[in-house]
């Protein structure tokens, strides 16, 4: 039988060298497209968590801010009055009554619910009480200004309804429940408010005492006549001093993730990761031709001397990448519109930054006649 011989055939050398060559080329611009996409998504994603944890920070600060000065159904503007010391007295129809404050920087006069430190690149003015135990740590970064709010903070509590106050008494009783939901301890400041006045004092009630809804104070409350120690529309809540810096975390850990820390009565808890800068300007409506209440000049903390005629903060953020983003150092020079074309001394590494800006109103000094005239 003859055999079938069918024709055979295969690829050349040069024709495989050359679909190795496509190959090879195909393959490294699918790796480069992949590599370069996945530097823009890392771009990305970081610059979206700054813009996310810059939100959160304006909410925080915000709140503080527009709260500040709160005091039941009235604020600190129209309690205001004359000056006075801080021990057994009053201020208008605001009476405190701090005698042996643990918080030494306390400060709840009105008007000077707002207060702020400028940094001046390693320290701050004005200058701080030896209280702030984070800025004589050393825990605050240098170009980081400091706010502090004091006021009303937290839940409010209503008197039992037979709870009768007079001036020489020393403690009430709360309308709960359950009293294990009152956030409160021994030392913390209270604030009992009516529609007439406020009396701000520190609690002396032991934490076992404040569990079973009983508020003490030391010494007389206040000696006022338009005092909440009569009527019956009154309610209760904390009173505290909280202040906003940016540290690393750890705190004092030079190589630590730069962090907004929110410092309540002296413990200052981790906030927002991320915030490498706090830049503060404060606002004041001191034009004739301003419209009451909107500010129209803005000026830095050193630079104020009267604190009441503050009416808004704008608030200032440079944002840092928690983890290093590109691949070799950049050189960046930062600045924020918001601050008075504030820059921040150029850096040289690997994360990305971003700043953003938020203006807030301090809505309980918005009464009356023109403020900060």
């Amino acid at each position: 039988m003859k055999s079938i011989i069918k024709n055979q055939s295969g690829f050349t050398l040069l024709e495989i060298l050359v679909a190795l060559v496509l190959g090879v080329g195909i393959l490294t611009a699918a790796i480069s497209m992949q590599v370069q996409h996945r530097k823009g998504f890392k771009i990305t994603s970081n610059k979206l968590d700054m813009q996310t944890n810059a939100k959160f920070a304006f909410e925080f600060i915000g709140q503080t801010l527009r709260s500040a000065g709160s005091m039941g159904c009235k604020n600190a503007k129209a309690l205001a009055g004359e000056s006075t010391t801080l021990d057994n007295s009053c201020v208008g129809t605001v009476c405190l009554n701090l005698t042996d404050p643990t918080i030494g920087y306390a400060d709840f006069r009105p008007g000077r619910e707002v207060l702020g430190y400028q940094s001046l690149g390693g320290s701050l003015s004005p200058a701080l009480s030896t209280a702030f135990t984070f800025v004589t740590n050393g825990d605050n970064n240098d170009n980081s200004d400091v706010l502090t709010v004091s006021g009303g903070y937290g839940e409010v509590y209503n008197l039992t309804p037979d709870t009768s106050i007079a001036v020489t008494d020393s403690g009430f009783s709360l309308d709960l429940t359950d009293v294990s939901q009152v956030r409160l301890i021994n030392k913390h400041y209270g604030m009992l408010t009516s529609c007439k006045g406020a009396k701000i004092f520190q609690v002396v009630s032991t934490n076992t005492e404040i569990g079973a809804g009983t508020i003490k104070w030391a010494g007389q409350l206040g000696t006022r006549s338009e005092s909440v120690a009569t009527g019956n529309e009154r309610e209760f809540r904390r009173a505290a001093v909280v202040t906003y810096f940016v540290g690393q975390y750890p705190l004092g850990d030079i190589d630590g993730v730069p962090t907004l820390y929110q410092d309540i009565d002296g413990v200052s808890t981790r906030l927002i990761e991320g915030v490498e800068e706090l830049q503060l300007l404060y606002g004041f409506a001191d034009s004739a031709s301003t419209d009451r209440n909107v500010a129209n000049r803005f000026d830095t903390a050193d630079n104020i001397t009267d604190w009441s005629k503050v009416i808004s903060v704008r608030v200032g953020l440079i944002m840092r990448s928690a983890k290093p983003v590109f691949e070799t150092d950049q050189i960046q020079n930062i600045s924020l519109a918001c601050a008075n074309g504030y820059t921040q001394s150029t850096k040289t590494d690997r994360y990305a930054r971003s700043t953003y800006c938020s203006e807030v109103t301090l809505r309980n000094r918005l009464i009356g006649s023109r403020v900060g005239g």
